[in-house]
């Protein structure tokens, strides 16, 4: 069976980034399709609520890599720190 990689999480805040600019991205582009102000209402409330869903997400990875607990979960992903990341706690560990 091969090898698999997990996600690192230098990786994570490229992907929320890009996951909350794709949201807004959509939420505009439908808003511009649908006229009626209660849409566009519901549309704005989703977009905002996904996009603290994605930075509270993103958020948890920081504090977990911080306190050098180094294997979390991104939307249900596998997320591992970066090997400099790995290093320093090590490091940190046997002083």
């Amino acid at each position: 069976m091969g090898h698999t990689e997990a996600l690192g999480t230098q990786n994570i805040t490229k992907i929320g980034v890009v996951i909350i600019v794709a949201l807004v991205v959509i939420g505009v582009l439908l808003s511009l399709v649908i006229s009626a102000l209660i849409a566009r209402v519901i549309i704005l409330v989703v977009v905002v609520g996904l996009s603290i869903f994605v930075w509270q997400q993103r958020t948890h990875i920081k504090n977990q890599v911080d306190k050098c607990h180094l294997s979390a979960t991104f939307f249900g992903i596998h997320v591992d720190a970066p090997q400099s990341v790995t290093n320093h706690c090590n490091q940190i560990k046997h002083r």
